[in-house]
């Protein structure tokens, strides 16, 4: 018999710990955030009872989250999560401090509002009432006196007048006495709107909200941290940069920015984060090879060709070399953790400031004539960061002026980048053609022989010496049967830079008010019958 009731006793203890349903709030930790998605940690502590029990966890974003996985204290056996969507919630049963603190201000709000309320419905009722004295006297002034005696009229209409002189006052003192409950209720209303906006900005829990259950089973009564790890698409991070260059000292100032972006109903506050330019769904696997056999075909021309034929043979060819090298420049490993905690408000973004960097910069004014009107101002940086600068939307300053905005390339670690920073409208630059007008200019010359006679370069308008690096693009020839004779005075101070072959430079001094200028004489000959494709 004793045996027998202890194992009553066992099967009710445990099917009332089979029905004990745990509710808990695991707020968002740290977060590991890529260029595109996050991988996110949710963490909160538990205290699990003997026994076997469902652990409901609300998290809003739990429709938004990929691969869930769970851990627990040690000796707690964990079942497989599931989603649970919009369950029931009591309002304010998860709210953490902050959250409670927000409530019992709007709370207080509501009842001084109520309150306010009040006090301005006595204050109106008052008026009312005086309101109604009046009409009563009012009509006991017209229809209401008629067959009265008139040795008594005269001291009735005196009664009266002097009465509604009363009330009137009364009236009057009433609805001044008014104005201060309307004020108060005014007040008391954006005093709640206040409150309701502050409690918004927490991200509380609605009365319904999304939930991870899972199956818990303790051997004893254990206290202990849940985690939960994630992957979401609900966010991202992108860099920014701000580009300050101060021309007298050819100094440049790097400012780097993360502006990191969530989306959905979770909230972020005070999460520890990581930014990462690791692509997590990069692709696996090497690209499949399909037998690739030669083939003859009658000769056409290229216009004849259909879309068939050509166009979409073309769209099957492997990806190019240069695709390959922007897929390598995205997927560049490169990680730094957040030094403060990170918490993004109801925007759902939240611009955040890295250390800036002070590069070594050499600034030179550039000129192209004929493609352009003025010089530029070109700044050669060395990133000795030892960290590559990420690309991104980036502001030019120049001496404190924003001169625009564009995309900031990658610039890897040691290496040198060229960047404009705007004009110099004080250095004109200059092209003309000497050629006399006769002849074919176009691009297609008939004629055997064609000669230019082309000037270009600069001029200075600044009271203050420039010195200037002009390049052009000379013509060359590359057919034995074309014949260039090709002169420039003064010669260049260096050849086919950046070995591009015909695109020399030189290095103009200009004092102020001068100008410097470059001529140029390019005499051509070809067999009769060919046609010349170029123009000065």
């Amino acid at each position: 018999m004793r045996i027998a009731l202890t194992l009553a006793a066992l099967l009710a203890s445990s099917a009332t710990a089979l029905a004990d349903d745990i509710l808990i709030r695991a707020d968002i930790a740290q977060a590991t955030v890529f260029l595109s998605g996050a991988e996110v940690t949710r963490r909160a502590e538990v205290t699990i009872p003997a026994g076997e029990h469902r652990l409901l966890i609300a998290m809003p974003d739990a429709g938004l989250a990929h691969l869930v996985g769970v851990e627990g204290p040690e000796g707690v056996i964990l079942g497989q999560p599931s989603l649970m969507t919009a369950q029931p919630l009591t309002i304010g049963a998860l709210d953490d401090p902050q959250q409670a603190a927000a409530r019992d201000l709007v709370l207080a709000a509501e009842d001084a509002l109520a309150a306010a309320v009040d006090t301005l419905a006595l204050s109106d009722g008052a008026i009312r009432a005086i309101e109604v004295q009046l009409a009563y006297l009012d009509g006991l002034s017209g229809d209401g006196m008629t067959g009265t005696d008139p040795a008594l009229l005269s001291q009735l209409l005196s009664t009266l007048g002097a009465e509604t002189a009363r009330l009137e006052g009364a009236l009057h003192a009433a609805r001044i006495a008014r104005r201060d409950p309307a004020q108060a209720v005014e007040d008391r209303q954006e005093e709640l709107a206040r409150a309701l906006d502050a409690l918004a900005r927490l991200s509380p829990f609605d009365n319904r909200v999304d939930m991870v259950a899972l199956s818990v089973t303790a051997a004893q009564a254990t206290m202990g941290a849940i985690t939960l790890d994630y992957f979401t698409h609900a966010a991202h991070w992108t860099p920014s940069h701000e580009l300050r260059l101060e021309t007298g000292r050819d100094a440049l100032s790097l400012a780097r920015f993360v502006t990191v972006a969530v989306e959905g109903p979770a909230r972020w506050h005070n999460v520890a984060m990581r930014f990462s330019t690791a692509e997590p769904f990069r692709q696996r696997d090497p690209s499949p090879l399909w037998p690739d056999p030669a083939r003859i075909m009658e000769p056409r021309t290229a216009d004849t060709l259909t879309m068939s034929e050509g166009m979409s043979d073309r769209l099957m060819q492997p990806v190019s070399a240069d695709a390959r090298a922007v897929l390598a420049v995205e997927g560049l490993a490169i990680s730094f953790d957040y030094t403060t905690p990170v918490s993004i408000d109801a925007t759902g973004k939240a611009v955040l400031p890295l250390d800036p960097l002070s590069l070594p910069t050499v600034t030179e004014a550039r000129a192209v004539p004929r493609r352009d009107q003025t010089a530029f101002l070109v700044a050669t940086v060395q990133n000795d960061s030892g960290a590559p600068i990420l690309p991104g939307q980036a502001r030019f300053f120049r001496d404190g002026a924003l001169i625009g905005e564009d995309w900031l390339p990658l610039i890897a670690a040691g290496a040198e980048a060229e960047l404009g920073f705007g004009p110099l409208d004080h250095l004109p630059l200059i092209w003309i053609d000497r050629s006399l007008a006769e002849g074919d200019r176009g691009i297609f010359t008939t004629a055997r022989t064609q000669s230019s006679q082309i000037a270009f370069g600069v001029r200075n308008l600044s009271d203050r010496p420039e010195t200037v690096r002009l390049l052009y693009a000379t013509p060359f020839a590359e057919q034995e049967a074309l014949t260039l004779r090709l002169s420039l005075t003064p010669e260049p101070d260096a050849r086919d830079q950046d070995d591009q072959r015909g695109v020399h430079a030189w290095a103009l001094d200009l004092p102020p008010g001068a100008q410097r200028l470059i001529e140029m004489t390019a005499a051509f000959d070809w067999p009769a019958g060919q046609v010349l494709l170029w123009q000065p």
